[in-house]
């Protein structure tokens, strides 16, 4: 029986028919509301903000403390994609979420507390009182020294070095569109991009994913990196559905030729290239055009691309 996941607080609320198109709703967004419904009615109701009378409650909840991406997970094919292929990864079954956001605080980086909309404590700083009796020859005495001590995170963290990708197509899927990509490291970083999409379609699609292409060629191949796209197809072509294109020859289920698998095949590639050197690939999808520095910085390069010669 299908499931219907309605978003009632999300970057876009709505009815999702997967729990990863809710999560990418929902992952981040601080003060998320959403449900898992057997009717789509109910779900319907639910993410419009009127009061449903019974929702259908997950059972179990997946955690997913290191692995691409991280999160919550109520479906195990779906928990099972995101620790597929990671070194090292990370997970557990808990029966409430509470208990999985727990773990993932425990064992996950500072991004993957991030993602699930959770405030990342600074630093405890405590005082602690500590008695120590000091004597002399007539009449022992207590002194009482105060000792500052600090709370540190011992947990091993894995060095990511952060990336923000955009493509821009003006005019898009129209006669003389032009098409650009960016690619931001950092303010002021040499290795910012503004480059023309080559070739034929200039889409939007193609330049958002060749972008991603750009970042894995352009970091260090032994690097973990993390890629931050507003293109949940993009990021969705490399992460889910490549799969089962190679074992259908690169042919959607209709039977038609997958588009523009000759860029999706060339990330997976450098993606595999970085696995066998030793460093992971996470990608994290971000609200475009909203208030992400990273994404704003990506978009301006990617229209300044567009419009090169």
């Amino acid at each position: 029986m299908p499931k219907y996941y309605a978003v009632q607080a999300g970057f876009v609320p709505g009815v999702y028919l997967t729990y990863s198109e809710c999560q990418a709703q929902t992952a981040g967004f601080k003060g998320a509301v959403f449900k898992s419904f057997l009717s789509r009615e109910d779900a319907e109701a639910f993410a419009a903000g009127k009061k449903v009378a019974v929702a259908d409650e997950p059972e179990k909840f997946y955690a997913v403390a290191v692995g691409n991406p991280t999160g919550i997970f109520t479906d195990w094919s779906e928990a099972s994609k995101a620790i597929t292929g990671i070194k090292g990864p990370k997970y557990k079954r808990f029966n409430t979420r509470a208990e999985a956001v727990a773990y993932i605080r425990q064992y996950g980086n500072r991004e993957a507390i991030e993602a699930l909309g959770e405030k990342v404590e600074p630093l405890v700083e405590k005082f602690e009182v500590e008695e120590k009796p000091v004597t002399t020859r007539f009449t022992p005495i207590e002194k009482v020294a105060v000792t500052k001590t600090r709370e540190l995170d011992t947990r091993p963290r894995e060095n990511v070095l952060n990336i923000w990708t955009d493509g821009s197509s003006l005019a898009n899927g129209k006669a003389g569109a032009r098409a650009g990509l960016g690619v931001w490291f950092g303010e002021n970083d040499p290795r910012n991009l503004a480059e023309r999409l080559p070739g034929e379609p200039q889409t939007n699609q193609r330049a958002e994913l060749l972008a991603m292409q750009r970042a894995l060629e352009i970091a260090p191949l032994e690097q973990t990196v993390r890629i931050h796209s507003d293109s949940q197809y993009s990021i969705k072509c490399v992460t889910q559905w490549a799969d089962g294109w190679k074992r259908k020859n690169w042919l959607t289920a209709s039977g038609e030729v997958v588009k523009n698998q000759d860029i999706i095949r060339a990330v997976l590639a450098k993606i595999e290239e970085r696995t066998k050197a030793g460093g992971n690939t996470y990608f994290q999808w971000v609200k475009g055009h909203d208030t992400n520095i990273g994404n704003i910085a990506a978009d301006r390069l990617a229209v300044r691309g567009a419009n090169l010669a």
